[in-house]
């Protein structure tokens, strides 16, 4: 954040923006002199930096953009006031002797009463002279700067000034891809007031400082201190409006990371952690499946009336989105407040909920149609959401298969991918398989992932044929590279269509053999 007074702004036909400062030569000329500047005077007093500054802003610069980088700067900085005695004692001491021996009118009267002081405290005149007024800001000398890139000190001018505009929001909406868990607690933690809605994702309002009559200032910087969670995420849109007080005007202002996200720093983003050992546990383990369930930790907030719930999981196949919360050892009241939210949500969710806390209160949640109650009692099973998922899949399947068994459908290729035509139809690749696998077209044949044509597998029969032709055997390895050559990956399958059967000497495949199967050449 910075002084309201270093404030740069563009305002035209009612929207305002800050005067970003963009990375140019000029720019970074201005960045680079400052940094090298701190970095060469550590052990000089504060007013030396200071007439630098003032001397960068005789070169032309703006004093605000000059200043404010000045500022950003002294708070990577340490500056420390290196008086051999405190310098307050000093002076009074000073004042003292005045009030004893006349006001230093003379040269000569001045030098008598520091002389004085410079005694009684055991120090030299010269030492008293420097110490007088060692603690005043200009005075204070850099001990300590932590150097940052041009780059980062543009992007962090930019987002303070964003923050300094935001003083003056009437009102602030914003969406973001994640992070969700961290902007809730920042906003409850800022005492902002909130509302959520949707509009083509979830959106949440804030009231601004500007429309509210008291705790203007401390409520300004909560949403200040909010931006950068929210300038956090990879997506995010803010917008705002802004009372500009020079005019009486409100203006809109509208923040996008496609287009500025490159302008401000990025702070970043804590790494997520698990609430419980119950979730990282459970997540671990669904991880480890192939479901084809995509399972998403902390997702969007869903909405609970005028509340919001951020559901532990996410969990997402072909279209179906499940919201998963894990109900774990809590307090009865947070387990009221829990469910009255709970019993507001519009979307499916399902709940992992601990035997301990099986009570009637939350079984009523039973009857609500959205809602799914599954209990576990130490540590979750897997099986039954998994034969949950299933039956949340089956309906979907159904339709898709009925869907793909009203379509006219022809190949041409030799081989078809049943993911790959799922994708092409706008289907599961589950839909694609069980229909393709039932009642393959007229001149293929279903393996386990793949149509092949009876013609693709004819030229690998004489392919594999002419190569095994001397000695009536072949390397498995060989058969395979000869199958994968013609785009096919499912050796194994191909094989055993083609009437082929593999000898296996241990468990090394470099010393399987494929032959002639009798049972399928009549020997």
């Amino acid at each position: 954040m910075l002084p309201s007074n270093l404030l740069s702004v563009w305002k035209r036909k009612g929207e305002i923006l800050p005067r970003y400062a963009k990375s140019s030569s000029s720019n970074d000329e201005a960045a680079n002199f400052l940094i090298e500047a701190y970095k060469s005077h550590i052990g000089e007093k504060k007013k030396v930096l200071k007439a630098l500054v003032a001397e960068l802003e005789d070169k032309g610069y703006e004093y605000r953009f000059v200043r404010a980088l000045s500022l950003l700067l002294d708070r990577k900085s340490t500056f420390v006031c290196q008086c051999k005695v405190d310098p307050v004692d000093l002076r009074r001491k000073i004042f003292q002797a005045t009030e004893q021996f006349g006001l230093p009118t003379t040269s000569e009267n001045r030098r008598k009463i520091l002389e004085i002081v410079a005694s009684k405290m055991a120090l030299a005149v010269e030492d008293v002279e420097e110490d007088f007024y060692s603690d005043l800001d200009g005075e204070l000398v850099l001990e300590k700067f932590s150097a940052p890139s041009a780059s980062e000190l543009l992007g962090e001018y930019n987002l303070g000034l964003t923050q300094t505009l935001l003083f003056d929001a009437t009102e602030l909406s914003f969406t973001a891809s994640g992070n969700w868990q961290d902007l809730f607690h920042a906003i409850k933690k800022f005492g902002l007031i909130y509302e959520v809605y949707q509009d083509n994702g979830l959106w949440v309002k804030i009231d601004g400082p500007g429309s509210l009559f008291k705790l203007t200032r401390r409520y300004g910087v909560g949403i200040a201190k909010l931006l950068p969670i929210i300038v956090a995420n990879l997506e995010w849109t803010v917008r705002a409006k802004v009372l500009w007080r020079f005019t009486n005007e409100i203006c809109d202002f509208k923040l996008e990371s496609q287009k500025h996200a490159s302008l401000l720093k990025k702070p970043h983003l804590p790494i997520v952690t698990y609430d419980s050992s119950i979730e990282e546990d459970f997540a671990s383990k669904f991880q480890a499946l192939t479901t084809g369930w995509a399972l998403k930790r902390e997702p969007e907030p869903v909405t609970a009336g005028k509340h919001v719930i951020i559901p532990d999981f996410s969990l997402e196949k072909a279209g179906i989105k499940i919201y998963l919360e894990i109900v774990g050892f809590w307090t009865e009241t947070y387990l009221l407040r829990k469910i009255e939210k709970l019993k507001q949500v519009e979307v499916k969710m399902l709940l992992l909920v601990n035997e301990a806390l099986a009570c009637e209160k939350l079984s009523a949640l039973e009857k609500r149609p959205q809602l799914d109650l599954i209990y576990y009692r130490d540590k979750i099973s897997l099986a039954p959401i998994l034969r949950y998922l299933e039956t949340k899949f089956d309906d979907v399947k159904f339709k898709e298969i009925k869907l793909l068994e009203g379509l006219s459908i022809r190949f041409t290729e030799p081989v078809v991918a049943f993911r790959e035509f799922a994708d092409r139809i706008g289907v599961s690749a589950e839909a694609s398989r069980a229909f393709l696998a039932i009642s393959p077209p007229s001149g293929y044949v279903a393996l386990a992932d793949i149509l092949v044509s009876n013609e693709k597998l004819l030229q690998i029969g004489d392919r594999i044929r002419v190569a095994m032709s001397q000695s009536g055997k072949l390397p498995l390895k060989e058969a395979a590279r000869i199958i994968e050559e013609e785009g096919v990956d499912d050796s194994a399958n191909v094989l055993t269509m083609l009437g082929y059967r593999i000898r296996w000497r241990g468990i090394n495949s470099e010393q399987a053999e494929v032959s002639k199967d009798p049972k399928n050449f009549g020997e």
